[in-house]
């Protein structure tokens, strides 16, 4: 498992963009005329925990965890995924 941040981005008229997403692909706001009222600001919400999260902390998989899904409508892990999050000062400091 590998991340990789680039795969969010494309490659448009102006240069490099955010790449869009449909809105099908996130059953949990739906799509067409009834969607959520609250997607957008979960949607920033969500991005601004992940950018704090990738800008202050390590996130490495716990070793010998098994990483595979769940038979499901939406995706979802079958035996959760075990993290393990170390602050970058620590890493910084040499801990």
């Amino acid at each position: 498992m590998v991340f990789k941040p680039e795969r969010w981005f494309s490659n448009g008229v102006n240069g490099i963009g955010i790449k869009h997403e449909p809105s099908y692909k996130f059953p949990a706001f739906h799509a067409g005329p009834r969607t959520c009222l609250g997607k957008e600001m979960g949607m920033i919400q969500m991005k601004m925990v992940a950018a704090a999260v990738v800008c202050n902390y390590r996130v490495e998989l716990v070793e010998g965890h098994l990483v595979c899904p769940s038979d499901s409508v939406i995706l979802q892990m079958k035996y959760g995924l075990k993290v393990r999050v170390v602050p970058i000062t620590t890493i910084n400091q040499g801990g």
